[in-house]
């Protein structure tokens, strides 16, 4: 990842399992190999992908990504990376929200 795309205040970074149904936020990174990250590519969800949680059950997720329903395991859930935006916080960061 590029240095202008890094984000020095990383509280507001954090796995998409720990997100509430109806929160959103904006892929920033996925942790894994390259079969799971292509994986999630193929599926939509990739950094500067906006995702809100639909469903949040205690075995897995169903997201929204680029007007897509996609379900995926806590596992996967917790090598992606989000950026929760603040109320007053400028994220230098692009992002796709294709809805």
């Amino acid at each position: 990842m590029s240095e202008e795309k890094k984000i020095k205040d990383t509280k507001n970074l954090l796995p998409l399992s720990s997100l509430g149904e109806g929160e959103e936020g904006i892929v920033y990174s996925i942790s894994g190999r390259r079969g799971i990250t292509n994986r999630l590519a193929a599926m939509g969800i990739a950094p500067g992908i906006k995702v809100k949680v639909l469903i949040n059950s205690s075995g897995s997720l169903l997201v929204l990504a680029n007007r897509t329903r996609i379900a995926i395991g806590k596992g996967q859930a917790r090598k992606i990376t989000i950026i929760k935006p603040q109320p007053g916080l400028f994220i230098n960061y692009v992002y796709q929200d294709r809805t």
